[in-house]
């Protein structure tokens, strides 16, 4: 009987840690504090879009990027038009304590323009070289929260 209850026992295991997603890289995006986008990267994940308006875009937006549970070096995030030309980066120092790297709404925003309508935020660090897409933000004009889409 020994023999079956260590087979199930790591059955049981399998199963249940397939329902998790543990390690593996993963962000979350807080505009003004609330949580807009909490996302894993998997081979079906779909980039996750994000709308801005000229309120809520003006405040802090919050990026905790994890590389399977270690806080990356050489960190910057990017920022791009729908045709993939650079518009900004922003690079951030290294920080063994500080995961959350944060930007100015504002700066986002100051590139809305009448035939740009979208931009793309990716993340890169000295691990993640190649960068990760992390969301496709709308930027708009009206006054409403920003919310997932």
């Amino acid at each position: 009987m020994k023999p079956f209850n260590v087979l199930a026992g790591i059955v049981m295991i399998a199963m249940l840690a397939s329902f998790a997603p543990i390690g593996g890289e993963g962000f979350t995006m807080h505009v003004n504090n609330k949580l807009v986008i909490e996302h894993y990267f998997t081979s079906k994940a779909v980039t996750p879009r994000v709308s801005l308006d000229a309120t809520a875009g003006h405040g802090a937006i919050s990026i905790s990027y994890n590389e399977c549970g270690k806080i990356g070096t050489h960190r910057k995030l990017t920022l791009k038009d729908e045709a993939g030309h650079l518009l900004k980066e922003w690079k951030f120092t290294d920080s063994e304590d500080e995961n959350s790297i944060s930007i100015d709404g504002k700066e986002i925003m100051a590139f809305k323009k009448a035939d740009r309508k979208t931009v793309t935020l990716t993340y890169s660090s000295k691990t993640v070289s190649a960068g990760r897409l992390l969301a496709v933000l709308t930027l708009e004009n009206e006054t409403q929260v920003a919310s997932k889409k």
